[in-house]
Order: structure tokens, then C-alpha cells, then sequence
């Protein structure tokens, strides 16, 4: 069952909640209207990150931030996964053995967490290796059409 986590309220809601909560009304493109309470509210949703399953939605002049949590998420969660502290990496490896497609950053390029950084061919599949932080690259260890190894650093950060 899917879960909403809404910002400002510390509560989570539970599909069952949400329907018995909020009634959508209408959709039209951007625009919302939605009753809660027996109130009609008319809202916009602002943006929306698939990725991450989040949606920020203008009501009344708030930016409300909801996020949806599936039930592998919501089991990623209860195992603790989730608040795991990012690790700040030195060094990029490549994943497996292939050939280097194309490459995104050049040295000295801040890069923030989940920027593509390199494009890997591997087994007739292309393969995008995102930062897994934010950092300045301080070398590029392989060059466009270059064959890796499994293991091998592709990318080192200051």
C-alpha cells in the first residue's frame, strides 16, 4: 500500500487515510482542486521529481512537498537503509568491464549527487555512472572509446 509523507505535517498517511482525508475534484494540467474537511481548495503543482517520487504543490501561496513511499520503500525504511549516512567517495570504479561512451564532466567541474559523470557500454547496454555526492573532479582516468576493467577508476575527486 502506498504512503504519503506530507511536509509540515509529521504524521504519514496511509492510502485508506488519504481517501478518506482529501477528495480530488479535478485535474487540469497543473491545476488541481481537491475538498478536504468539506473545503474546496484549488492548488498547483509546481514540479515533480519521478525519481525521487516527490511533487511540490502551491496552495494558497505554500509550497506543500509530498512524497510517495511504495511498499519497497517503505520496507527499505523500517530496515533502516534509508538513513544510512552518505559516503563521501574519492574515487569513481567502474562497475564492470566495458567501453567508455562519452564522457560528461571535465577536471575541475563541481558536480552535485546523482549528476551523470560518464556513459558505460557494457553487454550491447549503455549505462549512465551518476555521482553518488557532491565534489570537484580533480582527474579523468579514461577517455571516450577507452575499454575498462571491472574495478577500474574512471574518475578521482579532490
Amino acid at each position: 500500500m502506498m504512503q504519503f509523507e506530507i511536509e509540515h505535517l509529521s504524521h504519514k498517511f496511509s492510502e485508506s487515510e488519504i481517501e478518506g482525508l482529501f477528495r480530488f475534484l479535478e485535474r487540469q494540467d497543473n491545476a488541481i482542486t481537491f475538498m478536504y474537511e468539506d473545503k474546496v481548495y484549488k492548488g498547483l503543482i509546481k514540479s515533480t521529481n519521478l525519481e525521487t517520487k516527490t511533487y511540490c504543490i502551491n496552495i494558497d501561496g505554500l509550497d506543500i512537498k509530498v512524497k510517495l513511499k511504495s511498499e519497497l520503500d517503505q520496507l527499505i525504511d523500517s530496515m533502516g537503509f534509508s538513513n544510512v549516512a552518505k559516503v563521501s567517495t574519492k574515487e569513481v570504479k567502474s562497475p564492470m568491464p566495458g567501453l567508455v561512451v562519452k564522457i560528461f564532466v571535465i577536471v575541475g567541474q563541481e558536480v552535485e549527487a546523482g549528476e551523470n559523470l560518464l556513459s558505460l557500454e557494457a553487454m550491447k547496454m549503455e549505462n549512465i555512472i551518476k555521482s553518488n555526492g557532491a565534489g570537484k573532479i580533480k582527474q579523468i582516468s579514461v577517455a571516450n572509446g577507452q575499454s575498462v576493467n571491472k574495478g577500474q577508476v574512471l574518475i578521482t575527486f579532490e
